[in-house]
This record gives structure tokens, C-alpha cells and sequence, in this order.
């Protein structure tokens, strides 16, 4: 597993991205009910929640896949773990500053714009530290 990842390293650092996929997974299919509350968006939220949740369970699964099988050309899996952070990013910072969605109730908490960033992170270290790896010919 860690010849895979170059180092052991890397391999943590896959490790906690997934394990932060693992309970954004358990929260959106399994317990949306505490995003339901927290974000106070009604229980007719619930389908659009696990809708969301269908999403980042099978990026949860295709992670555990990589995890034990190889990484070599999985540039899309990185890629768009990527760009699903920084849009994630790009949405917080805008609601807050009332450029989106300044019409309706949003509520934001400092911990949805740290763990962006931290994911953010996290994508860039993997990105640049496999590419040698992920952009297999």
C-alpha cells in the first residue's frame, strides 16, 4: 500500500482525505437529519441531502478502490477532488459576503470554510507530490 503512494506520507495525507469523506458520506446518506438541523433547511431537505450523499458515497468508494489497488492514472479522482473544494470554497466565501444567494436564509459556519480549505490542501499536496503517479501514461 505505501510503495503505491511513493511514501508513507502521502499515504496518510490520502487516508485523512478519505477518512473526511467517510463522515461527509455518513452525514449526507446516513444522518442527514443533523444537516437538516444544523443548516435549518426543513425536513423536505432530506431527498436533496442524500442526493448529495449518493455523490460522495461512490467518491468514498472509488477512494477505498485506489487505496488498495493503485492510484497510476487516477488523475480525475484527484482533479475533481480538487475542484469540488475550491467550489465549495468559492460558494462559502460568496454567500458570506452576500455576492450568492443573498436573497435567502444561508447559514455559514467557520468550520465549512476551514475544512474547504483544509481539503484543499490536502488535494494540492496529493496532486503535485503523486503526479508522477496519477498521470500515468
Amino acid at each position: 500500500m505505501v510503495e503505491n503512494f511513493g511514501n508513507a506520507f502521502y499515504l496518510i495525507i490520502f487516508i485523512i482525505n478519505l477518512l473526511g469523506l467517510i463522515y461527509y458520506a455518513y452525514l449526507t446518506y446516513l444522518n442527514p437529519k443533523q444537516l437538516i438541523n444544523d443548516y435549518e433547511t426543513g425536513d423536505d431537505s432530506i431527498v436533496f441531502i442524500r442526493v448529495i450523499g449518493s455523490f460522495v458515497l461512490a467518491y468514498v468508494v472509488i477512494g477505498v478502490i485506489l487505496l488498495f489497488t493503485s492510484i497510476n492514472g487516477a488523475w480525475i479522482y484527484f482533479v475533481s477532488g480538487l475542484m469540488i473544494s475550491a467550489f465549495q470554497l468559492i460558494y462559502d466565501l460568496g454567500s458570506r459576503m452576500k455576492i450568492i444567494d443573498s436573497n435567502y436564509k444561508v447559514i455559514n459556519k467557520s468550520s465549512d470554510t476551514i475544512i474547504a480549505i483544509v481539503f484543499i490542501v490536502i488535494n494540492v499536496i496529493l496532486i503535485s507530490g503523486l503526479s508522477d503517479k496519477i498521470y500515468y501514461h
